[in-house]
């Protein structure tokens, strides 16, 4: 398994860093490795606690990334991204991950990132997606008697699983007519899950999605094992 960074910085950046240049090394260490570890990103920033003579002894007390436009998945970019790992520990002999205590992250996706995703990912779908405060809007234009018939439903979404978010119909219509259950169910089937976060460079498990004008807010966390 990959290390979460390249921790090779903690041998060989820190050793000879004199006092006050640790932390910025380590910081300039971890930034660069990101890219192969997240994701490309139009800008990310690094913040670490701690004492850096903790640091030489590969022991840090907290890392804060934040990152803007990161492409997570060849076909989903995150508008912003915040990673909180804490007590995150590596042996400085063989520059590998040993622990990390905890790991947080949140990540806010843009309307139009979510109607990429879904064009790119599920080209058997004619849809959009539309969000509001706590819900969400999709229409789509599913072939019935092979004839294309515009539907709109209204609804939110959930977390399945610990890494795909499903959607969940309220009601349905065509145009002021009800569509029938079956209808839209076979098209959930179809269309479900909505975001699918299982093949992102980073392991994320799902706890919350919170739905915002134009935008989603998914919170979670994230689990790693020491290097083989």
């Amino acid at each position: 398994m990959k290390k979460l960074f390249p921790f090779t910085i903690l041998a060989t950046l820190l050793s000879g860093c004199a006092g006050g240049l640790v932390r910025s090394q380590v910081e300039k260490g971890i930034r660069g490795s990101l890219p192969e570890y997240i994701g490309p990103a139009k800008h990310y920033s690094v913040h670490t606690d701690g004492s850096e003579a903790s640091m030489l002894k590969g022991k840090i007390g907290r890392i804060e990334i934040e990152g803007e436009e990161v492409q997570v998945d060849p076909n989903l970019v995150v508008r912003h991204l915040y990673v909180d790992m804490r007590e995150v520990r590596c042996d400085v002999d063989t520059r590998a991950l040993k622990t990390v205590g905890s790991t947080t992250i949140s990540a806010v996706i843009a309307e139009d990132a979510v109607n990429r995703y879904i064009e790119r990912t599920r080209e058997d779908l004619n849809l959009t997606v539309t969000l509001e405060p706590g819900k969400i809007l999709v229409k789509f234009v599913p072939t019935v008697a092979g004839i294309g018939v515009p539907i709109s439903v209204a609804g939110t979404v959930a977390v399945f699983g610990t890494d795909k978010v499903n959607f969940a119909a309220d009601s349905a219509s065509l145009g002021r007519i009800p569509v029938p259950a079956y209808v839209v169910n076979k098209v959930l089937d179809r269309m479900n899950p909505v975001l699918d976060m299982s093949q992102m460079r980073f392991p994320v498990i799902l706890k919350e999605i919170i739905l915002r004008k134009g935008a989603a807010e998914v919170k979670g966390s994230a689990r790693f094992k020491p290097a083989d």
